[in-house]
């Protein structure tokens, strides 16, 4: 159950544990009280996000997602994620190693709201957690009709 109506239901999809958890501490360090679900795969949380009835609660709000995933390629992730109705709505960040020019093009073709490079969330996450910001729309999100279960 949420703490507050600000917060945040996200998941984390991230075969380095490490990483996740940084990524956590970072929310933390700036005073939010978000709900996190961690996957180390691709296919954990495909399988997760598509198992059983869930109420709007249930839902993720977010996503983050590492593009190099063990069992399913995170770029496939990402695919099928805008694919589907019941998930397609809900923002992707992606958060890689990676910097070069056409991994971030591919992500913005697949769907990503956001780009990520792992180095810049330890240098400034300001800019990032803005941009989080606006995804809840200061906590008050609006479900419309068919957009999730």
């Amino acid at each position: 159950m949420r703490q507050n109506v600000d917060a945040m239901r996200i998941l984390l999809i991230d075969d380095n544990r490490d990483h996740a958890n940084i990524l956590q501490w970072v929310f933390r360090k700036t005073g939010r009280m978000d709900d996190f679900v961690y996957f180390g795969d691709g296919m954990s949380a495909l399988e997760y996000l598509r198992g059983g009835e869930r109420t709007c609660r249930e839902w993720p709000d977010l996503i983050f997602l590492d593009f190099n995933l063990p069992r399913l390629d995170g770029r496939e992730v990402l695919r099928l994620l805008k694919a589907e109705d019941a998930t397609k709505s809900i923002p992707v960040v992606v958060v890689s190693s990676s910097e070069r020019d056409e991994d971030v093009r591919r992500a913005y073709e697949l769907g990503a709201s956001n780009y990520v490079s792992k180095s810049e969330i330890l240098e400034d996450v300001g800019p990032m957690l803005k941009s989080i910001e606006a995804y809840t729309r200061r906590g008050q999100k609006t479900i419309r009709e068919g957009d999730r279960p």
